[in-house]
């Protein structure tokens, strides 16, 4: 009887030590992967124009996803849109050719924009700051110059030349950069959190796909907020 007694007792470890092996491959991702989506705005700036150039103010939204195997390291992707460029004072002529004086003119570029990024966050906490560089792959949807406001349609009558023109195939299709970055994040629950953050993206080549004596390069600000979900699958071996 006390052989048998044994045995079971063994049987029974073994079998509750065979289920905690099994269920220890277990892996629910909500923590792990995250999904979001973010939307703001672009303070566009472009450097290497020999003339003074000022911010132009656009748009910017997408989606990313995050890898974050611990609380501090996460690595994000993306896809997002987000308008860059500048704007620039240039001479306006009426439809005779005659000067009608200096105004401002919009240089707008459309991108669609896949960021990788490494991000370092340096709390433990419901609320928590965190920081993040990485590089930037841009690939140029539309190029669109249009006269602002400021511009008259006429001046004594006689209608003046706006500026209202698509050139994206002067500019190079696919550009590349680095970027730097940071922003707070707010946990609500370990699988749902808020954030905001500011990213300079540092344009690295010349936008340019024709020959000139320009070496024009993105050097926008971007800032946006966004909410990721942790992703619900359960991965891993289990009974």
């Amino acid at each position: 009887m006390k052989n048998k007694r044994v045995i079971h007792i063994l049987l029974i470890s073994l079998g509750l030590l065979f289920s905690v092996n099994s269920f220890a491959w277990k892996l629910r991702t909500d923590t792990l992967v995250y999904a979001g989506a973010w939307g703001g705005a672009s303070y566009a700036r472009l450097m290497g124009y020999t003339q003074p150039t000022f911010p132009l103010t656009g748009s910017a939204y997408g989606v990313k996803f995050w890898l974050q195997p611990t609380r501090e390291y996460s690595i994000s992707t993306g896809i997002a849109l987000i308008n860059k460029g500048y704007m620039a004072e240039i001479e306006y002529f009426n439809i005779y050719n005659n000067s009608i004086g200096f105004f401002p003119t919009n240089y707008s570029f459309s991108y669609l924009n896949i960021p990788f990024s490494l991000n370092y966050n340096l709390g433990r906490n419901k609320f928590n700051i965190y920081l993040k560089a990485g590089i930037d792959i841009d690939i140029l949807l539309k190029q669109h110059s249009y006269s602002t406001s400021q511009v008259p349609a006429k001046v004594d009558g006689i209608d003046v030349n706006r500026i209202d023109s698509e050139n994206t195939d002067i500019y190079k299709k696919i550009n590349f950069g680095v970027h730097i970055g940071g922003g707070f994040e707010y946990r609500f629950k370990p699988n749902i959190i808020v954030f905001a953050d500011v990213k300079y993206m540092h344009g690295t080549n010349n936008i340019l796909a024709v020959n000139s004596i320009y070496n024009l390069k993105q050097r926008p600000v971007v800032f946006g907020l966004g909410l990721r979900i942790g992703i619900p699958i359960t991965v891993g071996y289990y009974d």
